[in-house]
């Protein structure tokens, strides 16, 4: 029976150490992983960069300032599919559509506290104005030769449920494999958060309600209908379960993963 006992015990001192190691990894990546000289966001659409991303882009410009602080959209955004479910935007053309919905965007960042000069619209660079992941690489390796000190942000390359994401973050996290950039981080859904070991997982919240405040506004861009100033709300049409996750928790979670996990 002592056997047994000290068995017994032996497992819940085992099961302790390994809870505190957990809590200490995830508090140690909480508030220690600061971000580098520059950062560079890379949302695949428009609404990307609020939802998954929106309280890290708020602590990344109180870390380094509204002039360290990029966005780079990487596609139009054309193809969601609120515009063929509408027959009010059956005649849109693939322009007018990502313009409705660039609209949202750049007011999304502005309520972030981006600053316009540092938002790029690479679909606009593009010579066929659609999604171009070349284009990626390459503005991420400029942003490395120019900046030196940067952290690339990118969608997760391993946990999502879109193939774009995937694509997305599979390209930066080719870059650092390569060591062609030196930092990068990728932002995910909640839903997967659980397969991301705890030590790997940096999750930024709104530390104060200014700050909630400024993800909401953000959030509410994609809401707004107005259409003497063509806005149709066509963010929050498409998934307005997320905004609505995400409002209903102050703290407004990011939720991000180093690499390799």
């Amino acid at each position: 029976m002592r056997l047994k006992n000290n068995k017994n015990l032996i497992s819940l001192i085992i099961l302790c150490l390994f809870l505190t190691l957990t809590i200490f990894n995830i508090s140690k990546n909480n508030t220690n992983k600061q971000f580098k000289d520059y950062v560079v966001f890379y949302p695949q659409h428009q609404d990307d960069e609020v939802l998954w991303a929106g309280s890290a882009i708020v602590e990344a410009i109180k870390e380094r300032g509204q002039d360290n602080v990029f966005v780079v959209l990487v596609s139009n955004g054309s193809g969601i599919a609120v515009f063929d479910k509408n027959e009010q935007y059956k005649n849109l053309t693939k322009d007018q559509r990502s313009s409705y919905r660039n609209r949202e965007f750049l007011a999304s960042l502005n309520a972030l506290g981006v600053k316009d000069k540092n938002i790029i619209i690479l679909p606009k660079l593009n010579s066929n104005g659609d999604t171009d992941f070349n284009s990626m690489e390459n503005i991420a390796l400029e942003f490395e030769k120019n900046l030196k000190s940067v952290t690339h942000v990118a969608h997760t390359y391993k946990f999502d449920d879109h193939l774009q994401h995937i694509k997305n973050g599979s390209i930066i996290q080719g870059l650092y494999n390569t060591g062609k950039i030196k930092d990068a981080r990728y932002f995910v859904k909640p839903q997967f958060a659980y397969k991301i070991f705890p030590s790997k997982k940096i999750i930024y919240n709104a530390n104060s309600n200014k700050e909630y405040e400024m993800v909401k506004e953000a959030c509410e861009q994609y809401k707004i209908i107005d259409v003497d100033n063509k806005r149709e709300g066509i963010g929050y049409k498409s998934d307005h379960k997320s905004f609505d996750k995400l409002l209903k928790n102050k703290a407004a979670p990011s939720i991000l993963h180093t690499p390799n996990v």
